[in-house]
């Protein structure tokens, strides 16, 4: 293997609000492992100046090799009409079948399993109207990721690590990316599939 050969790309999602010193963290992590980071929070995605947020992130998500989403109780900021940038770069990293990995928190999953369990007097869903505390819309962000849409027999790749504590992300993170070798058979799987 060259020593000149480029870095691998790796984009950290775009959720960051209430979470910076966390995903500063975690970047710094990935950057001591090896890894070219791509994240709008530390500033090293490529900004068109001619394109929105939301395109420049899309645009980030098809440069990176892999990529690493991160389900939190907060929707974001980043909302363009009923498009969360969050969300559209994790639909657009299994479009485009980039090696991915999930992290979700704990609260998201254990709200989704309370809020399937409650529903008022006339059958209805609870609604929550503009809480700050937890939006409803991460259980669907989390839903398309485990792909609950897809019997359960037929689903692939629809992993997302539950976590708490960064403590516990870390230990994911150093599991998935640490050794360089497992990557790469990843990334050989994936060019074997698009036939290349």
């Amino acid at each position: 293997m060259s020593k000149t050969q480029r870095k691998i790309k790796i984009m950290v999602g775009s959720t960051v609000y209430g979470f910076e010193d966390q995903l500063s963290q975690i970047v710094a992590q990935l950057n001591t492992l090896g890894y070219e980071v791509l994240n709008s929070h530390y500033g090293s995605i490529k900004v068109n100046p001619h394109k929105s947020n939301l395109d420049n992130c899309l645009k980030a998500v098809e440069e990176c090799d892999l990529f690493l989403g991160i389900i939190r109780p907060y929707y974001g900021t980043g909302n363009i009409g009923d498009k969360n940038i969050t969300f559209e770069e994790i639909k657009k990293a299994i479009e485009l079948k980039k090696p991915y990995w999930f992290l979700v928190h704990r609260d998201v999953v254990f709200a989704r399993n309370l809020f399937k369990k409650m529903k008022l007097k006339s059958g209805d869903d609870i609604v929550i109207e503009d809480n700050k505390l937890f939006d409803k819309r991460c259980i669907d962000v989390y839903e398309y990721v485990i792909q609950n849409h897809v019997p359960v027999t037929l689903r692939n790749g629809n992993w997302a690590q539950e976590f708490y504590r960064l403590d516990e992300m870390m230990v994911y993170i150093n599991a998935q990316f640490t050794e360089k070798d497992f990557i790469l058979e990843v990334l050989n799987e994936k060019a074997e599939e698009n036939g290349k």
